[in-house]
């Protein structure tokens, strides 16, 4: 039986809006992280989310009480602020605040912020806030576990957000107004390992640092130390948002609608799924900073011309003209049909026919039915290997060129392969060990009295042997000759 040559000509155009479907919250004016805050004083624990793309994070501090979560909608980073030009106004989005494990010298806070996957190498930053009367170390380990190089901590430069407009009133209020001269500033140490922020002592507001990790990270660390006043400091997360976009058209011309796409990041995990429009287009928009894979899936009765899936590379810039091409399936495809039988001839029901290709792959597999009959459908034509096995019994391989000719006839062996049993390795026989030949022993003479040793002459009593006494003996040493004549022979 031939079915082929089938060919589709074109996918069914289905009008279908740009949709993205991802974990997260939809960021608009700037890509600040939302934080949750557990726990109380010395033992307290959070997470930080941030774009689609960006791993999952989640910290540990040992700050004394009281920390919290700002909502920001009254103390908050200026869009005016060398940070600000970065990733916007911070007004309206949450941080952290968080203390020394004690107001005393040599009693720091270590909070320890941990990334379940490393971290985009670019892109996105943190800014330490209200460093003035105490002093913060930065700390991190790379992908590998290892510590960072104080330069590749991407500490950018110090500011005071109270130096803009506009600016938080409660908090700059008592400060100079902006612009003018007079704004704390933390003083910065790049180390070999690490990054130091130190106030100037007295308790003012708004001296802050940021940073931009120039490496991808594994975990970061803060360290917050009192020097006077009452010392609290400030934590801000942001990343800046990528998109991806592309269209897919069939024969590199006409647009193809309802086309569905995947976007992956590095460890395989789904970020996003959309499909095109009208007009072929699709885009990826509102994501971290990073390495990711966009995968189309083909539609039936088309092929893809190139690969179906492409890497994107969205650290530094928006991707754009990631764009994938259709054909149509040219491919003439037949049925193969069969029937398998037992060595009497006998139908054999639900066995399992798979058909290989020369690498081994399952180009299209099936059961039996109740007849013993089964059909392959959609082979391409070509050399092929037919395996089909009977349930419990061994597999049986024929060579097959499709198109058939006719359909196949297959005898299997229903029987399962017996179980070979092991031949019991023979024990050597000894060899019989020769036995001696026992010597006769003749019997001793009886002796006449029990304290006379055998073998020792009769003692002499100088009457003589009479004839009685002659005739005992002779019948007594014939009697043990015949006896050792017995044992010799017999």
């Amino acid at each position: 039986m031939v079915r082929g040559p089938v060919r589709v000509a074109a996918v069914a155009v289905v009008a279908a809006a740009l949709t993205l479907t991802a974990a997260g919250a939809a960021y608009a004016e700037a890509s600040y992280g939302e934080i949750t805050l557990t726990g109380g004083g010395g033992d307290y624990s959070g997470t930080v989310t941030l774009p689609p793309g960006f791993p999952s994070t989640t910290f540990t501090s040992n700050s004394r009480a009281s920390a919290s979560v700002p909502s920001g909608s009254s103390n908050w980073i200026s869009a005016a602020t060398p940070w600000g030009e970065e990733f916007g106004s911070s007004q309206g989005h949450p941080y952290v605040n968080l203390r020394p494990a004690a107001d005393a010298a040599g009693s720091p806070s270590t909070t320890t912020y941990v990334f379940d996957a490393p971290t985009p190498a670019a892109g996105w930053g943190f800014a330490l806030g209200d460093i003035d009367s105490d002093t913060a170390v930065v700390t991190a380990l790379d992908a590998d576990g290892d510590p960072v190089a104080g330069a590749d901590l991407g500490f950018e430069d110090v500011f005071n957000y109270c130096d803009a407009s506009p600016r938080p009133s409660g908090v700059c209020s008592s400060g100079p107004s902006a612009g003018e001269p007079g704004f704390d500033l933390p003083a910065a140490a790049v180390g070999a390992l690490s990054v130091t922020l130190t106030g100037n002592g007295p308790d003012t507001g708004g001296a802050s640092g940021w940073f931009q990790p120039r490496v991808a990270l594994s975990s970061l660390t803060v360290e917050f130390e009192w020097q006077t006043g009452f010392p609290v400091y400030h934590t801000w997360f942001a990343s800046q948002l990528r998109s991806v976009a592309g269209v897919v058209t069939l024969d590199a011309s006409t647009p193809q609608a309802g086309v569905e796409l995947t976007l992956t990041g590095p460890s395989g995990e789904v970020i996003a799924t959309t499909s095109t429009a009208d007009d072929g287009t699709y885009s990826f928009p509102g994501i971290a900073p990073g390495d990711y894979e966009v995968t189309m899936t083909v539609p039936d009765g088309l092929v893809a011309v190139g690969p179906s899936t492409l890497p994107v590379d969205v650290a530094e810039e928006d991707a754009t003209g990631v764009d994938f091409d259709l054909m149509p399936d040219d491919t003439e495809v037949y049925e193969v049909p069969g029937t398998v039988t037992d060595p009497d001839g006998e139908p054999i029901p639900d066995a399992e026919v798979v058909l290989e290709d020369a690498d081994g792959d399952v180009v299209a597999e099936t059961t039996t039915d109740e007849n013993g009959d089964f059909v392959l459908p959609d082979v391409p034509a070509g050399e092929y290997e037919l395996i089909v096995t009977p349930p419990g019994g061994s597999p049986t391989e024929i060579p097959v060129t499709v198109p058939v000719e006719e359909p196949l006839q297959v005898t299997a062996d229903p029987a399962p392969t017996p179980t070979p049993t092991p031949t019991p390795t023979p024990t050597p026989t000894e060899e019989p060990t020769e036995q001696p030949t026992e010597e006769p022993t003749a019997s001793p003479t009886p002796s006449p009295s029990p304290t006379e040793e055998p073998g020792e002459e009769l003692p002499d009593t100088g009457a003589g042997a009479g004839p009685a006494t002659v005739a005992v003996l002779l019948v007594a040493a014939g009697a043990a000759a015949f006896a050792v004549r017995r044992r010799v022979i017999g």
